[in-house]
């Protein structure tokens, strides 16, 4: 008797090394966008986590100092410069913060280690990695002016030069932007604290946050766009770059909205200085008692404009922010 033995199979066929790996490519199909949203769920808690920080850091600046940190002043910049002011007295709350974030040793530094220095804190993770834009460091932050009525997209001269903002970071200096204007006598600036100027409420007044970027012009990589071509550390009443509003557009008001990777609206940044985050639905802010919200891109551009003034005295309900 002939015994046949036959072999075992020692590998897939082809179709079948086929349908396999039409089976993987499904459900990495199907997986991926569940890894990004938890990615974007990690990175929008983060940036949260930034503001938080910062909003603590603000109010303990108000408690030591009896008003909150502002978008500073030119007030040291000579007459007709447009450079950024050469005593530090004069930056903003990015800088007037530091030693509540526990930064403190960067006041001894130089003015161009400082510009150059890297603060996690003040980047979204959403919208770019911690690191150098151009040759400054960068804040995805900005303290919020209040309703915003010039239309000029130049150094906001007009929308600073009122020394009743209506938002919580006001200019501390006597002079207005750039000086290009000075009066014959200084003039009387608000000092907001958290006692005084917030006629709204501390938790019902948005006090910093995140800023609408344009990826393709950020960090000055287009001329044009000078919204996001200055440090962190310097004022925002000259450049604009660390202070934001609500803007009156014909009687309703910008809203924040989403970052844009767009080099044919480059210009177009400055002339909105507006609030957007890369979150898929809403914008990350803290409030003056620093509270932290997540206010949607389809809030009511009246509602929001509620939230960004002081002193309004517009009613509105947070849980429709």
């Amino acid at each position: 008797m002939v015994i046949i033995h036959r072999r075992g199979r020692s590998g897939f066929t082809l179709i079948e090394l086929l349908v396999v790996m039409a089976i993987i490519a499904i459900l990495i199909g199907l997986l991926l966008p569940a890894v990004q949203k938890v990615r974007e769920s990690a990175y929008r808690t983060d940036c949260a986590n930034h503001l938080k920080q910062i909003g603590l850091a603000s109010v303990n600046y108000a408690t030591s100092n009896l008003r909150l940190p502002d978008a500073g002043s030119m007030d040291s910049v000579p007459l007709g410069n447009s450079n950024a002011p050469p005593n530090r007295a004069d930056w903003g709350w990015t800088y007037e913060i530091l030693p509540q974030l526990d930064q403190e040793n960067l006041r001894t530094a130089t003015d161009s280690v400082v510009r150059k220095t890297v603060l996690p804190v003040y980047y979204c993770p959403s919208k770019r990695a911690p690191a150098l834009y151009g040759t400054n460091a960068k804040s995805d932050y900005a303290g919020n002016i209040g309703e915003i009525l010039s239309t000029s997209n130049t150094s906001l001269t007009g929308i600073l030069a009122n020394p009743n903002l209506s938002g919580p970071m006001v200019i501390r200096g006597m002079y207005p932007d750039n000086r290009r204007d000075k009066p014959a006598s200084p003039t009387v600036r608000v000092v907001v604290s958290l006692t005084k100027g917030l006629d709204d409420g501390a938790s019902n007044t948005l006090l910093v946050g995140e800023k609408w970027l344009n990826f393709a012009s950020m960090g000055g990589q287009i001329s044009t766009d000078t919204s996001d071509n200055e440090s962190w550390a310097g004022p925002g009443a000259n450049t604009g770059d660390i202070i934001r509003g609500a803007k009156n557009v014909g009687g309703s008001w910008d809203t924040p909205v989403r970052d844009i990777n767009d080099p044919n609206q480059a210009s177009t940044m400055n002339a909105a200085y507006r609030f957007g985050s890369s979150h898929t639905a809403g914008t990350n802010f803290v409030f003056c008692d620093g509270s932290v919200r997540f206010i949607t891109f389809g809030v009511s551009p009246a509602t929001f404009k509620a939230a960004c003034t002081r002193n309004g005295k517009e009613p509105f309900n947070l849980d429709d922010l």
